[in-house]
């Protein structure tokens, strides 16, 4: 009888150091998530996150981490920006077409709202909002390039050919961002030509409504801005990096809020460890540099940091805080994990440009050495 009672809990044993095992295999390099339910369960009263921080794998697979390209931008490689609203996008898009140093740089007249960015060639290798304009519509989305891109090419460039492309971005705290727009809105701005085109048609106003009557959303107060759940300021950069045919484009039928919320932060998430390259607002140093270690490419001048934000010039009350953070939740996971990739990346970058020292310098000690004997 015991002898029987030993072997099955050992039998038992075996099984949960067995599962143990193949979990921590399955989540080690994988994203593994939590539903939009249990996300609701761990916000604390006031609106902020428990802990955001288990998005993040203990490890990265090397392939995530390890990017480097050797472009031919004479060739096949084509550099695709996408450019999410109030992310600095603009300054990193000026970058490219004026800062970067290539064979042949981008021509660009002041009378002129593009710039020409062609190769020798007489073919385009970028396409961004200063080389070829909205051409996907404006503030393109991740689901609305990937089925224009090619087609637009062909049309700028009046032929089809092989291309290898390069999808880019830059992302930013959310709250920042969030903030950022928001005075941007209040200013009179609109996006509300934006096409939202997905699954071979444009949102309709019954899917997205406008939060605003007339021309404009100017002089809303923050109060309103936050009040409008159709307002596409909320999660705005995951919801620009996922696959929006995955949940049924605006379509909410079908899903309920927290499957969509998941399926949405899942596809931006795996979409931006699929991007060659993407940047951090807060850290413009470390995407300068990361850009140019990953592409073999150098920026002209240096980046600069300018840190005087919306946020810090006007700072909300904590309630206000927590409703931002309350409606951008899944940009803020996303960035949480974004930040934690892209440190994984600079960190890797600077022990590639260290082995690079250490190699020369051993390599001129040899020579030196050869030299003497």
């Amino acid at each position: 009888m015991f002898r029987r009672g030993w072997r099955a809990y050992l039998v038992v044993v075996i099984f949960v150091v067995l599962t143990i095992l193949y979990m921590g295999y399955i989540c080690q390099n994988n994203f593994c998530s939590f539903s939009s339910t249990r996300r609701n369960d761990e916000r604390e009263s006031d609106g902020k996150f428990s802990d955001i921080s288990k998005l993040v794998p203990d490890t990265f697979s090397p392939q995530i981490v390890d990017r480097e390209y050797q472009l031919d931008l004479d060739d096949e490689d084509v550099l695709v920006f996408l450019h999410i609203q109030k992310t600095g996008g603009t300054t990193f898009g000026r970058h490219l077409v004026k800062n970067l140093d290539v064979g042949k740089p981008c021509v660009c007249r002041k009378t002129m709202k593009k710039c020409e960015c062609l190769t020798r060639k007489k073919t385009l290798w970028l396409f961004s909002r200063y080389s070829t304009g909205w051409a996907c519509g404006l503030h393109a989305d991740w689901t609305e390039l990937k089925n224009c891109v090619d087609t637009a090419m062909d049309k700028q460039e009046g032929l089809h050919r092989e291309r290898r492309y390069h999808y880019i971005t830059i992302l930013r705290d959310p709250v920042g961002r969030y903030l950022s727009e928001f005075k941007h809105v209040q200013r009179g701005a609109t996006w509300k030509t934006a096409r939202l085109f997905c699954n071979g048609r444009q949102a309709t106003l019954e899917e997205v409504p406008f939060c605003y009557e007339g021309e404009t959303w100017e002089n809303v107060n923050l109060g309103s801005f936050l009040d409008c759940k159709y307002n596409l300021a909320n999660n705005r950069q995951t919801r620009m990096l996922a696959n929006l045919s995955k949940i049924n484009c605006y379509n909410k039928t079908g899903l309920t809020d927290e499957e969509r919320d998941q399926k949405m932060l899942e596809s931006a998430i795996e979409n931006l460890q699929n991007f060659s390259f993407f940047g951090l607002t807060e850290f413009q140093r470390d995407t300068q540099q990361l850009f140019e270690h990953t592409f073999n490419l150098k920026f002209i001048e240096d980046f600069e940091q300018h840190n005087a934000t919306h946020r810090k010039r006007l700072p909300p009350t904590e309630e206000i805080m927590a409703k931002i953070k309350l409606y951008n939740n899944l940009d803020m996971q996303l960035y949480q994990f974004a930040r934690e990739l892209f440190q994984r990346r600079v960190e890797k970058m600077k022990d590639d440009l260290r082995e690079e020292i250490e190699d020369s310098t051993n390599e001129k000690e040899i020579m030196a050495f050869s030299g003497n004997t």
